[in-house]
C-alpha cells in the first residue's frame, strides 16, 4: 500500500536558540566583558564573576544541546516529538486526534523570521505540542491539516459542535 503523504522531518532553526535565550546570551557576554576589564571591579569579585560566567555558559550549552536534539516527524498518521539530552524521549500524537492549530511569534522570533506552531489534540499525554523554531514562511499548519482531515475521513471520524 502506498502512502498518500510523505514523511516530513522538522527541526528547530538554529536562530531559535538566540530567540529563546537572548537574555542569557547577553548576561554571559556582559559578565565576561566586566570580568575582563582591569580596575573596573575590585579583584575580590573576580572569582564570583568567573563562577557566574561558568554557570551561565553551562546553562546555555545545555539549552543549545537540548534544542539540537529536538525533532518533529510528521508521518501519514502520526506526529512524533523527539527530545532529550542524556536520554531520548518520544511522544506520539495520532493525527486524527488533532482538534486545533495556532501560530505564535515572540518579538525575537519576529525579528529572526521564526514562529511557533501549536497543535492541540485530544491526546491525554500531550494535549498541546509546540513546534518551535519554524521558519516564518513555512506553512506547516496546512500540511498537518491536510493529513488530519485525511485521517479523520479514513477512520470515519466526524466532529460535532454545539452552535447556539
Amino acid at each position: 500500500m502506498s502512502q498518500a503523504y510523505p514523511t516530513i522531518k522538522v527541526r528547530p532553526h538554529g536562530l531559535q536558540f538566540v530567540a529563546g535565550n537572548i537574555g542569557g546570551v547577553v548576561c554571559t557576554v556582559l559578565i565576561l566583558l566586566l570580568a575582563g576589564y582591569d580596575g573596573l571591579l575590585p579583584d575580590s569579585i573576580f572569582p564570583f564573576m568567573m563562577a557566574a560566567f561558568a554557570v551561565f555558559l553551562i546553562s546555555l550549552l545545555c539549552k543549545c544541546i537540548y534544542l539540537l536534539r529536538i525533532s518533529y516527524t510528521i508521518t501519514e498518521e502520526q506526529l512524533q516529538y523527539e527530545y532529550g539530552i542524556l536520554s531520548l524521549q518520544r511522544d506520539f500524537i495520532e493525527l486524527y486526534r488533532v482538534v486545533d492549530y495556532s501560530e505564535q511569534r515572540s518579538f525575537m522570533q519576529m525579528l529572526l523570521g521564526l514562529k511557533t506552531v501549536s497543535i492541540y489534540s485530544g491526546d491525554k499525554t500531550c494535549p498541546r505540542l509546540d513546534i518551535i523554531g519554524v521558519r516564518g514562511n513555512t506553512d506547516l499548519i496546512t500540511l498537518i491539516r491536510e493529513r488530519v482531515e485525511y485521517n479523520k475521513k479514513k477512520r470515519n471520524i466526524h466532529e460535532f459542535t454545539n452552535i447556539r
